[in-house]
């Protein structure tokens, strides 16, 4: 499901405007993507978290050259953690990828 997918299913459900649910599901994104620019994190009970995570200047290494280290530089990247009932939920739906 993409964003335009999204918009759908909560107007549905909502009996909402596609219009209107399109400019609220845009400000939800809007607003936890600054606080996570921020450096805020953002909870969201029985969803998940939302925060930027700082990763460390680490040497990777290319598998067809070993020998060859590649400086991989520190960064920020945003992250998500799911909550507790929606790992849950998806660990229990039985839907097998394979």
């Amino acid at each position: 499901m993409n964003k335009g997918g999204l918009v759908v299913e909560v107007a549905r459900r909502t009996g909402l405007s596609k219009a209107d649910v399109a400019r609220v599901v845009d400000a939800v994104i809007d607003t936890i993507r600054s606080a996570v620019v921020r450096g805020d994190r953002v909870t969201l009970a029985d969803f998940g978290t939302f925060e930027r995570k700082h990763r460390n200047r680490r040497i990777a290494r290319n598998p067809r050259r070993p020998e060859v280290p590649i400086v991989v530089p520190e960064r920020d990247l945003p992250s998500f953690t799911p909550g507790k009932e929606f790992r849950e939920q998806v660990l229990s739906s039985g839907i097998s990828r394979t």
